[in-house]
């Protein structure tokens, strides 16, 4: 005990790496120093007062004893200046012993401390000062040698020479050597710390993979002793804070099913369940073998699909039957459900009555990118068991596709009546489904077909029920079929191939309106798109519709665009200073390649800024994207006039007005109608006028068609009219004809 307290008061930290902690060094160093020669003093102390008779070095020998000891004592809290003061009190001791003491060996003494001096200072300081201690011994040296040179003629070779190696060796040699293998432990010692930043590095880089692996990963030496185990692991093998997986062992906590064998984890996967509960079923896979011996063993629970594939093999009896079944609900496929419904038809064809509908899941994308791909199983199969528990045991239920599902019901007279069986159908739609203990509201939309009315086989009724489902919508979720909706969706394709011909060969032309102040003065002009089939005029409000569908409005758009800004170039060199608003929907916008064109021509042609407005529709959905937004805003900085069209029927009327930045507002033709007799629609109309004068926009009437209608507008502030009592849409060519002579009658030539 006692050499342990010596040993740790004198090699203070004596675990630390060199040059990690050179005070505790330099202080250990201190303190050894110091302890041997507060030795020294003391038996020089105990033979002085023995044997000397000299009261005076006595009493200097107690002085510098007594120093010695508290320069002990405060090594540890002054380090730097215990050492310091320890080498004056050297220095002085041998300096006096030097000068003032004649025997030849107090001389010889205090010489031997002088040259010793480099080596304590390169210990206790720096390299530097034990070369200045070194250069200062040279005087004392030179000292020496002289007076023995003086005193001494017979033997003046051999002190010369023992002088000159003792100053060698003790002022020069040892230091030197010293401080050479202090470098070279420095050295080492920092590359040490290098190569141990490295190792610390590799093993932190290590711990995140290991980490995390995304699986349950351990690793163990072949007894099966865990080394180590990662988060995931640890959850699945022990489930309390209180179990301690360090030295244990696999066998501790798994046991091993079949014919795994005693040392199951050196198998390349084994089945085995946890012993602490023995229904969680762990699969082990051996990953690899180190270099060391060692597993490295993934883990996975999988007791819900141990438990998903034995209720699959209790439930399907042969292969035949699993080909006939959807494998996650259990319900007939579509050929299998088919196959039931059209059997059913045979067997009761003489009496038989019913309904077949699709059920539609609405917001299941959202529920899936939600909730993951394994909780969006668990609802379709929850809806599945909702809906065969609620259905009478003469339903057919089956699986589609996806999250659809068809039902044949068989109906008595009342429900053929459809609400009846709008409410029927209602009734077995679950609203809500528990989801890991929450409750999820559903959606659905569901399409509807009699039997023998819209169709007599399950193919024919299945085809019905999708037309249906297309024309549901989110007020009305469930659609009825009939013959009308057929022929629409066959017009409706024949229209759509019809009209991308049209685009692709360029057939749709634009048609100008005027937009005019109240006394018939044309301020402006919108550009409409028409189409003439060849037999007859598409409406616009079809063929837009149609082109939304598509996704062909951004071509359409693009052809139309380039012939407008065509005709702008000429009336800009013609100085016809007539602006033409170009209608936009928001699809067109949201197309990268329109959108670069458009940021194309008016950085091309600066004077488009003046001559060119954009009109947004307020009723598209898409005008709410903050895509939209931006690029609306990337075009205002340009200079171009942005107006909102149809303002006041669209998807959040105010909002636009905020986030798009829009200076021009045109007021739907629904509120100009009933005027001037309807004081409601007044009110409305002036209140617009108001507050788009209050932001600084102009204000655009669209619908105007009779004289008292532009008076009353006239009145209440709005300045710009267009509608058929001005003039209906003609084709540009009208405006274009015989060298622009109709476009330049119109407004002043500047």
């Amino acid at each position: 005990m006692f050499i342990d307290s010596l040993k740790n008061y004198f090699f203070v930290d004596s675990d630390q790496t060199f040059g990690r902690n050179q005070k505790a060094l330099q202080q250990s160093a201190l303190r050894i120093l110091l302890a041997l020669t507060i030795c020294i003093f003391a038996i020089s102390e105990v033979h002085s007062f023995f044997i000397l008779t000299e009261t005076s070095l006595f009493g200097m020998n107690s002085l510098f004893l007594c120093i010695l000891v508290g320069l002990l004592f405060f090594s540890k809290k002054y380090t730097q200046i215990s050492a310091s003061l320890f080498i004056i009190t050297l220095l002085t001791t041998s300096s006096l012993l030097l000068t003032l003491n004649d025997e030849l060996n107090a001389q010889k003494y205090a010489l031997i401390s002088l040259y010793s001096l480099p080596l304590i200072t390169r210990l206790l300081f720096s390299f530097k000062v034990s070369l200045v201690t070194m250069l200062a011994n040279i005087f004392p040296f030179y000292l020496i040698t002289s007076e023995n040179l003086i005193s001494s003629q017979a033997n003046i070779a051999v002190s010369f020479y023992f002088q000159l190696l003792t100053f060698i060796t003790l002022n020069v040699g040892l230091p030197l050597a010293v401080s050479r293998i202090i470098y070279t432990l420095e050295n080492n010692a920092s590359r040490m710390r290098g190569f141990y930043r490295k190792l610390n590095q590799n093993y932190a880089l290590y711990e995140e993979f290991f980490e995390n692996t995304g699986t349950p990963t351990l690793l163990c030496d072949q007894r099966g002793r865990l080394i180590k185990v990662n988060q995931l692991a640890r959850d699945l093998l022990a489930h309390s804070k209180q179990n301690k997986l360090a030295d244990t062992r696999m066998s501790d906590w798994l046991s091993p099913l079949g014919d795994s064998g005693k040392f199951f984890w050196q198998s390349n996967t084994a089945e085995c369940t946890l012993k602490q509960n023995k229904d969680v079923h762990i699969e082990i896979r051996r990953a690899s073998l180190t270099k060391h011996g060692h597993y490295v063993l993934h883990l996975q629970n999988t007791t819900q699909l141990r438990a998903i594939q034995q209720e699959l093999e209790t439930s399907q009896q042969t292969n035949t039957r699993l080909a006939h079944f959807d494998l996650l609900t259990l319900l007939p496929n579509n050929r299998h459900f088919c196959r039931q419904v059209n059997q059913k038809f045979k067997e009761q064809e003489s009496h038989l009555t019913g309904a077949m509908f699709i059920i539609r899941i609405c917001q299941f994308k959202l529920l899936n990118k939600q909730y993951g791909k394994d909780n969006a199983n668990k609802i379709i199969l929850n809806f599945s068991k909702s809906l065969q528990k609620k259905l009478s045991d003469q339903a057919i239920i089956g699986r589609l596709r996806g999250v659809k599902f068809a039902c044949f019901v068989p109906l008595g007279q009342a429900y053929l009546i459809q609400k009846n069986l709008s409410t029927l159908i209602h009734s077995v739609l679950p609203r809500q489904i528990n989801i890991d203990g929450s409750m999820l509201n559903m959606e659905y939309q569901v399409g509807i077909a009699y039997y023998h009315t819209d169709g007599s086989t399950a193919e024919e009724l299945l085809e019905h029920c999708e037309m249906a489902l297309e024309y549901s919508t989110s007020t009305d979720r469930l659609s009825y079929y009939n013959h009308n909706l057929e022929n629409k969706l066959i017009e409706e394709h024949e229209l759509g191939l019809k009209l991308s011909a049209a685009i692709k060969n360029k057939e749709l032309s634009i048609w100008l309106q005027p937009q005019v102040s109240p006394n018939g003065q044309i301020r402006s002009f919108e550009a409409l798109a028409r189409w003439n089939d060849g037999k007859r005029f598409i409406p616009p409000t079809t063929f837009i519709k149609v082109a939304e569908d598509l996704g062909l409005l951004p071509s359409l758009a693009e052809n139309l665009l380039r012939e407008l800004v065509t005709t702008l170039s000429v009336w800009n060199k013609e100085h016809i200073h007539t602006p033409i608003a170009f209608n936009l929907a928001g699809q067109e916008l949201m197309n990268d390649a329109f959108f670069a064109l458009l940021m194309s021509l008016i950085s091309d042609n600066p004077w488009l800024n003046k001559m060119l407005e954009l009109e947004i529709t307020e009723t598209s959905s898409v005008m709410t994207n903050p895509l939209i937004h931006k690029r609306l805003r990337s075009l205002s900085q340009y200079g171009i006039s942005i107006a909102i069209d149809d303002f006041g029927t669209g998807q959040a009327s105010l909002g636009q007005l905020i986030d798009i930045p829009a200076n021009i507002l045109k007021i739907d033709r629904r509120f100009i109608e009933p005027l001037p007799g309807d004081q409601r629609h007044i009110e409305i109309v002036k209140s617009t006028i108001q507050m788009a004068e209050s932001l600084n926009m102009k204000v655009i009437a669209e619908g105007v068609e009779t004289r008292e209608q532009a008076n009353l507008l006239a009145s209440l502030g709005c300045h710009t009219l267009q509608g058929y009592y001005f003039g209906k849409p003609a084709p540009l060519s009208d405006w274009t004809a015989r060298d622009n002579e109709k476009a330049k009658e119109l407004r002043m030539v500047y």
